[in-house]
């Protein structure tokens, strides 16, 4: 195909006839295919050409008028020549500045999505990216990314103003992912009518996604360079998807594990932060989950000064559908000991299987429990255990012994008549109740914890306290374990029965503080805690914590005001006939006197001084001295 003939065109032929006319010739033609395309002079010949010579490679011909000596022929074939040659240059030249400009167009293109790329991690945005360019590039009417994942729904995505129906794409992709060498399809057989021709190319993301890229009725065909640009489009889209996937991954890990961490935050929350204590009986409970977020539960409630309910449960499986199924079954068994007229434990467990038999069944899973009720006045012991284990008597004279549940998991039947079992206590008699996050722990060897090794760590530890049995245990199983990951919670409640007028806890404990409004709820806190252990009196244990909270609030007005960094340590201490309360911080010194602290008329009041006066009232001697740049306060009370 020749170029359009222009103004240089023109002027070379015209040099050319010049020569022709000076031998005699009239007129000079130069014809394509029986079109004159340049005549010199321009009229038209009227007459038939005395030479005529034509060229079959270019199809030109060259009439000359007015020369009729044959001898001109050679001349008249070496001018067509020159012309053929000159005008199949420009057309090399005119095909070569297309291709430069075309090659320019797509690399200006990629430079472009690449630039776009760069600041877009959404993958509907990347796939409208691949195909927007694609169309641009390649003249398609639209295209389609269909994305599979084994085990999810496949992901087609289509920019077209005539889109293909999902089906026809998700077939075209799986022609293609069958036969990845073949990638253009223009077979009637293979595709439906409104398509004239599909090429595919891959798309590369993860190995465990199958992804292909469709580009659908090209003008004219699809050629070679359009296969190697559609994968060179693609492969860049492919690692800007690999990293959107991982940008979501990580964001939705993040997530995750902020919710994994709430979770774990509530969940802590609902198990008792305190356990209450009863005139003979040492208590103690815990749970450590094996995850952020467990199924194992325990509560203690106490009902009198000398009863209290507890229970231990274990729903099965691990992670938040077990945590969640825990919460509400901790829920109902906390109420329904509380604030409903049970007095047997199987009542409790009745009651539990009726409101969530259905729930427990519409997930497949059940829980454990184990719900126990004592009574030191009767000495008695009631439990009920629906399928909860390990749980062991140790009598004070005698081995451990396991006893085994009398009845089913609730949740696996809608109806069960659950029973009640009773032991008779006597003073150093242990009952230890365990979730089987314990036995069934495992060494790097595969080997188990298991029963017998639990036995004897009870065995051994006897004479020890409730907490102290537990700790004993929980390490126990923990150097068994060495480096092996906790497989499974572990949760215990330990009692130990003793004789109600042995009971009194002293206590001796100190805790450091910062001086602020929030933290001094803690050594508060930690004080009426003590001393409900220490059976120490509701009404003496008020006027103690109201005193202890009176000079926190006066040490951080006044010796440390302005600095919320300063520090206050407080100790605490009780013996049989006194309760020992000590502050310590290095604060400005207080300038006061105590034997000058009295409360003072209410129309008198002056902004300080009154605060000690509270204090002087509530306890029975309250001492301030300095000692080595620090100021330390004593308050005392007896018993």
């Amino acid at each position: 195909m020749f170029p359009e003939i222009n103004e240089k065109h023109r002027e070379s032929f015209k040099s050319l006839a010049n020569g022709w006319m000076r031998v005699g010739a009239s007129c000079v033609q130069l014809l394509k295919g029986g079109e004159v395309l340049i005549g010199c002079p321009n009229s038209n010949a009227s007459s038939e050409p005395s030479l005529l010579v034509t060229s079959l490679g270019s199809g030109l011909s060259l009439q000359v008028f007015g020369v009729t000596d044959i001898r001109w022929v050679p001349t008249a074939e070496s001018m067509l020549d020159v012309f053929s040659n000159l005008l199949n240059a420009d057309t090399d030249l005119d095909n070569l500045t297309a291709a430069l400009v075309e090659t320019q167009d797509r690399l200006v293109a990629l430079y472009e999505l690449t630039q776009a790329t760069r600041r877009t991690l959404d993958m509907p945005k990347l796939l409208d990216l691949l195909i927007q360019q694609s169309r641009h590039l390649m003249d398609v009417d639209g295209g389609f990314v269909v994305l599979k994942e084994k085990g999810k729904q496949t992901i087609i995505h289509q920019v077209s103003e005539n889109p293909l129906h999902p089906a026809h794409a998700e077939a075209a992709a799986t022609l293609y992912l069958r036969d990845p060498n073949r990638h253009i399809f223009k077979d009637s057989e293979t595709l439906p009518a409104n398509l004239k021709n599909v090429m595919m190319v891959t798309l590369p993301v993860r190995d465990e996604i199958s992804a292909a890229v469709g580009l659908f009725n090209k003008t004219g065909n699809f050629n070679t360079p359009d296969i190697k640009l559609a994968k060179a489009i693609a492969e860049h889209i492919g690692a800007q998807l690999e990293n959107a996937l991982l940008h979501k991954e990580v964001v939705e890990r993040a997530r995750l594990e902020t919710e994994m961490d709430i979770a774990r935050q509530v969940q802590t929350a609902i198990l008792p932060q305190s356990i209450p204590q009863i005139r003979g009986l040492d208590i103690f409970a815990t749970s450590t989950p094996a995850l952020e977020v467990g199924g194992d539960f325990f509560d203690v409630i106490d009902r009198s000064e000398e009863a209290l309910v507890f229970a231990l449960g274990d729903v099965t499986g691990k992670g938040m559908p077990a945590a969640l199924l825990m919460s509400m079954t901790h829920t109902i068994i906390k109420s329904a000991s509380r604030n409903m007229p049970f007095n047997h434990p199987h009542q409790v467990l009745d009651r539990l299987n009726h409101d969530m038999a259905a729930d427990f069944a519409n997930v497949g899973m059940f829980t454990t429990v184990m719900l126990g009720m004592v009574d030191c006045a009767d000495c008695k012991l009631h439990f009920s255990n629906a399928g909860q284990s390990p749980i062991y008597h140790v009598p004070v004279n005698g081995e451990p012994m396991l006893l085994e549940a009398q009845d089913i998991p609730v949740g696996i039947l809608d109806t069960v008549e659950y029973t009640t079992q009773s032991l008779n206590l006597s003073q150093g008699d242990l009952f230890i109740a365990a979730s089987d996050g314990f036995p069934e722990s495992r060494n790097p060897a595969g080997e188990m914890y298991g029963y017998e090794r639990m036995k004897a760590i009870l065995s051994t530890s006897r004479e020890l306290s409730a907490k102290q049995i537990a700790e004993a245990l929980l390490a126990d199983v923990n150097a068994f374990c060495d480096t092996h990951p906790q497989d499974d919670d572990r949760t215990i409640v330990v009692l130990k029965f003793e004789k109600a007028t042995e009971k009194r806890i002293m206590f001796n404990e100190s805790i450091t503080i910062y001086a602020n409004y929030e933290e001094i709820r803690q050594p508060c806190e930690r004080l009426r805690l003590n001393l409900r252990q220490a059976e120490i009196s509701e009404e003496i244990a008020g006027l103690c914590e109201l005193s202890l909270q009176e000079l926190l609030t006066n040490l951080v007005d006044h010796a440390y005001e302005g600095n919320p960094n300063g520090q206050i340590t407080v100790r605490m201490a009780s013996n049989r006939g006194q309760i020992f309360i000590q502050t310590e911080d290095a604060g400005t010194p207080a300038n006061i006197k105590m034997e000058d602290v009295h409360m003072p008329n209410p129309e008198d009041l002056a902004e300080g001084g009154y605060g000690m006066a509270i204090i002087r009232s509530l306890m029975d001697d309250i001492r301030y001295e300095t000692a080595q740049g620090k100021n330390i306060w004593t308050l005392v009370k007896n018993l």
